[in-house]
């Protein structure tokens, strides 16, 4: 069995903090805080100190923040709840599939922005004064942060998208809906946050009897745990990712995605002309480096990135790297090395 000498991918270990207090959490937050008991009032006070400290970190207020046991359905939440039948609704061409079905299942008028060659939104045609705008933060493949747009302005609601970037971009001043996952701080997987600041415009889309925004179910254990995670984090230094392009740059044939824009510490891609990106990775993998390629939302079968299609660049080749606290310049010289090596050896 190769060592893994090198985790370049998204997923990681949790926290040790986050760790070690979802282990205490299951012993402590095993009851429903929403009952009358001594042990529910104890699991309501771990709650709503875990709220408090999170929504002081993530910008909003804790009377906003709702927690979901279900991120992958946030999106749907987050957006679908600003909705209604003759609302236009306003995607990038970079955003997430799951953005992107949501379009295509919204009964009105659907407009998809184009983004240019930096990844930031192209704006179209003045949009309606009720149109809902879905805007993510920063690309999960890319790095690349958006920019504020002065168009942001005509829009009528934002629902944003702050799952791959949360704690380190803050919140535009104008939201209406945002979306969080604790992954995207160390925390564990399972369990995210959807601040709500227009309730008067938002609507629970699923169907309801009772008044609720979200659906409610969550594990109070994952909560507590998300929440330390989050007390403890740290922002990645944006030098490893510098150090990372320079050592990219040198390697024939190989193409930056977003050198020289605003981009998130933890995040890059790249091209890597004339090979195969499946053959690339899983030779990599051989060697003990673990790297993603292809569409972050459907990476079982590496389809082809429609983040880098829509910017214009080719999607053979693709890399996608996640940088985290303890990647050193010493693993990152050592994963260019055999970048360098396999992808020469590809092309004979």
């Amino acid at each position: 069995m190769v060592r893994v000498t090198g985790n370049f991918t998204s997923e990681a270990p949790m926290s040790a903090m986050a760790r070690e207090s979802l282990l205490a959490a299951f012993d402590q937050g095993w009851a429903d805080p929403k009952k009358l008991s001594q042990a529910a009032a104890k699991a309501a006070i771990l709650r709503n100190q875990s709220l408090e400290n999170m929504a002081h970190r993530l910008g909003v207020t804790a009377h906003e923040i709702h927690i979901l046991g279900e991120p992958a359905l946030g999106h749907f939440l987050a957006i679908a709840g600003l909705l209604t039948p003759n609302t236009e609704f306003i995607y990038s061409a970079s955003d997430k599939g799951k953005i992107r079905a949501i379009a295509r299942t919204h009964v009105g008028k659907t407009t998809e922005t184009a983004v240019d060659e930096n990844g930031q939104i192209v704006p179209g045609v003045t949009p309606l004064d009720d149109s809902v705008l879905s805007l993510q933060l920063a690309n999960g493949e890319t790095g690349i942060i958006q920019l504020e747009n002065s168009a942001f302005s005509k829009i009528g609601f934002i629902a944003v998208d702050a799952t791959s970037c949360a704690p380190r971009v803050s919140l535009p001043d104008r939201w209406d809906t945002a979306l969080f996952d604790s992954q995207s701080w160390g925390g564990p997987s399972g369990l995210a946050l959807l601040a709500i600041r227009n309730t008067s415009r938002y609507s629970y889309p699923l169907p309801h009897i009772a008044p609720i925004s979200v659906p409610g179910t969550y594990s109070l254990p994952l909560l507590i745990a998300a929440s330390i995670a989050l007390e403890n984090f740290e922002i990645e230094d944006s030098t490893i990712r510098e150090f990372l392009i320079d050592q990219l740059k040198v390697v024939p044939n190989v193409s930056v995605v977003g050198e020289n824009v605003d981009a998130l510490p933890h995040a890059l891609s790249c091209i890597v002309g004339g090979v195969d990106s499946e053959q690339l990775v899983s030779k990599l993998s051989q060697r003990g480096f673990d790297v993603d390629s292809g569409s972050a939302c459907s990476p079982e079968d590496l389809q082809p990135s429609h983040v880098l299609a829509a910017m214009g660049l080719p999607t053979a080749g693709h890399l996608r790297f996640t940088l985290h606290q303890n990647t050193t310049q010493d693993s990152i010289v050592e994963l260019v090395k055999n970048i360098a090596e396999v992808s020469a050896e590809l092309r004979r």
